[in-house]
């Protein structure tokens, strides 16, 4: 996947998360909140060119970022 498309992946992963962390409206959101602090450095690292690959745990998920 190019860089571009693996950031806006990632950004849209984000913003899947924060919907569900808004429809959950009650309860513990720290596990959810982590899952976005973390998809927020991977933001960072992939656009700096830090990080080539990553995977993620839900859904599994490995991408490959080419230039």
């Amino acid at each position: 996947m190019r860089r571009a498309s693996a950031v806006i992946f990632l950004l849209n992963r984000r913003h899947a998360w924060r919907e569900k962390i808004t429809a959950i409206s009650c309860g513990n959101v720290e596990w959810e909140t982590r899952e976005i602090e973390s998809i927020e450095r991977l933001v960072l690292d992939v656009r700096a060119g830090r990080v080539h690959t990553f995977e993620l745990a839900h859904p599994a998920t490995v991408v490959i970022v080419t230039d």
